[in-house]
């Protein structure tokens, strides 16, 4: 790929991305106990549409929508049927993850939103000390990527970080498939993903990651997923 293209597609990830966050820093306005699966995913929508999204690339889906019991979910398929008949809670958590596309450029964000009362609250302000304690974790994880990833990392370093924090934490990884992130993309079948087994050197591969822990206390049902966008620039990952 040339550098010039390598341009234009960043380009359009990074649009993308605004469109992503725009979306998940709106939202709080909106949840509230009562709300349904379809109402909440009907706003994501409309909130990125308004925004110029140009549509979804993950299976064809704005957005992935956890809550109540199903908050440690994790397959290929959506869990809509889970949802028919289950309304969010007066004390609930929401887990948010959104895909919009602007062009080829693909957009990836997740936050978990915390319903106190009836109303979203910022997760800092919850009465839930199990939300507070696994998004302190989300955070954290955050910052150790941001301080050890450099030019020699590779995909598996990132898994083998990751799952030595939470092992340590007594948490436990609720993805179908184990991985932690994947490779930005024109194609969904193309990711790589943060697995044991990949190897690949990221600042070679030369791609945006994201990096989306869904993570859950052993013995509890409260899952967690805070993800953001990243890509290495100067040796150094940054935030997209």
């Amino acid at each position: 790929m040339s550098k010039n293209l390598l341009d234009i597609d960043l380009e359009l990830i990074y649009k993308a991305q605004e469109i992503a966050r725009y979306c998940l820093e709106t939202i709080p306005a909106y949840l509230k106990s009562g709300i349904s699966r379809e109402e909440i995913h009907k706003l994501c929508e409309e909130l990125m549409l308004s925004k110029g999204s140009t549509g979804w690339w993950t299976h064809g889906d704005a957005a992935l929508i956890l809550y109540g019991p199903y908050l440690t979910y994790s397959a290929h398929e959506d869990p809509q049927h889970l949802f028919e008949e289950l309304l969010v809670s007066d004390n609930d958590v929401i887990t948010i993850d959104v895909a919009p596309m602007f062009g080829i450029g693909w957009g990836d964000m997740t936050r978990t939103y915390a319903i106190e009362n009836g109303v979203c609250v910022p997760w800092e302000q919850s009465t839930n000390q199990e939300l507070i304690t696994g998004m302190n974790l989300e955070y954290e994880l955050h910052e150790l990527l941001l301080k050890t990833v450099n030019n020699d990392t590779t995909f598996a370093d990132i898994h083998k970080m990751t799952t030595k924090v939470l092992e340590q934490k007594g948490y436990y990884n609720c993805d179908y498939h184990g991985n932690f992130g994947h490779s930005i993309e024109i194609h969904p079948d193309n990711r790589v993903t943060i697995i044991p087994e990949e190897t690949k050197v990221i600042s070679k591969y030369g791609k945006p990651i994201t990096y989306e822990p869904h993570i859950c206390k052993i013995g509890s049902s409260i899952g967690i997923k805070y993800e953001n966008m990243y890509m290495i620039k100067n040796g150094h990952l940054e935030l997209i």
